[in-house]
């Protein structure tokens, strides 16, 4: 009788295929309605965090309900309502008890937050874009409380998931949210920070990644919380060498994707919105040959923004409320920031001048529409008609 012949990988091999297959990175985010019915809840046993910990997101603040109470993470244990809380604003609770930080400027697009801790140390630090600016004491003997209830996108005070508070939802937009069994260092967070989000750093440390990215998206989610792919992040973006640059230059922009953007998304078009956009660009092409990635994108925002918050003259001192001068503050940075280079025409590509002459010709076909609505039908009809 004939007998199929048993072919015998080695373990070692098996290993290294599975080794790599569960590491694979995933550039999909996901966002969370603005509501307290969207959120991520799950259960998982975290013994392995109980002595040190690190926690990490790319985070973007999309909603501005409250000024610091839109928490992305919270978890319960049976024992205390308040284990691990944060929120989008790097506000970093543990055991109950707050940070003290220096809080960030509320800016728009993506913001690394890194949040640690170590019953050695008796620590806790929170980072925001790579830089330290928290850290307290935690008390003596203290260790993190088990069992508990980990949930993504909301505020809750009830082990299993219940308590949601609907003051405190997130309603933005996560990626490459991890979870380490160490306490990483200040120079591993910067490093972190500065490789991008796109980029597969964190894979350094799978030998102590207690819950990844990869996992997470595959939990079950309740309410609006949908994933997308972040395009910047595709598998098929690098840098770009000399000679692509060369034959490629008008290619990167030949793209109406960045009318989609808040600047210009359903908003009329107009001679001052062309014009501000312009200024962006004259500015941007000082930063020749450099990439278009976080770190850049981050100077630009607090160095180069005509009307941050804080900077504007006879500006009232007196107000009615603390939500009212957020709001406010928020309306006027949104006039003016540099969320566009997150779009996959500029993201990670190197500043040149048919990268800027590109985008300058699109503005120029853009302003014979003046007094238009910058809806589909625009986009749709330009790219179309002018790709």
């Amino acid at each position: 009788m004939y007998r199929v012949p048993v072919v015998l990988v080695p373990l070692f091999l098996v290993a290294i295929l599975q080794l790599t297959a569960s590491h694979e990175v995933t550039y999909k985010s996901l966002t969370f309605g603005k509501d307290a019915s969207s959120y991520v809840l799950m259960s998982p046993d975290m013994s392995p965090l109980q002595e040190e910990l690190t926690i990490c997101a790319w985070i973007k603040r999309m909603s501005n309900h409250q000024k610091n109470a839109q928490y992305w993470l919270s978890y319960v244990a049976s024992a205390n309502y308040e284990e691990i809380i944060i929120s989008d604003t790097a506000l970093y609770y543990l055991f109950r008890d707050g940070t003290s930080y220096t809080h960030p400027s509320l800016t728009t697009g993506w913001h690394h937050i890194c949040c640690t801790w170590s019953y050695s140390s008796r620590t806790k630090r929170v980072y925001y874009d790579g830089v330290q600016i928290g850290s307290k004491c935690t008390p003596s003997g203290r260790k993190l409380n088990i069992p508990g209830s980990l949930m993504l996108g909301q505020l809750h005070q009830g082990y299993g998931g219940g308590t949601i508070q609907s003051c405190c939802y997130f309603g933005g937009e996560m990626f490459q949210t991890n979870f380490f069994s160490t306490e990483l260092s200040s120079s591993q967070i910067k490093e972190m920070y500065s490789q991008g989000r796109c980029s597969n750093y964190t894979q350094n440390f799978s030998d102590v990644t207690f819950l990844s990215w990869e996992e997470i998206l595959q939990k079950d989610r309740h309410g609006s919380v949908t994933d997308k792919d972040l395009e910047e992040c595709s598998t098929d973006h690098t840098h770009p060498t000399e000679e692509e640059e060369t034959t490629e230059g008008p290619v990167n922009s030949t793209s109406w994707r960045f009318l989609r953007g808040e600047h210009f998304y359903n908003k009329e078009i107009s001679t001052d919105m062309i014009s501000k956009m312009t200024g962006r660009l004259d500015l941007l092409i000082e930063f020749y040959n450099h990439t278009v990635d976080d770190a850049l994108i981050k100077h630009l925002e607090k160095h180069h923004t005509d009307k941050a918050p804080g900077n504007r003259t006879g500006e009232v001192e007196d107000r009615e409320s603390e939500k009212e001068e957020m709001t406010d503050s928020l309306e006027l940075f949104l006039t003016d920031n540099w969320e566009f280079l997150t779009d996959r025409m500029f993201y990670m590509k190197i500043v040149t001048e048919d990268l800027i002459s590109g985008m300058t010709e699109r503005l120029d076909l853009l302003a014979e529409f003046s007094g238009h609505l910058c809806d589909d039908s625009i986009i749709n009809h330009l790219e179309k008609h002018h790709a």
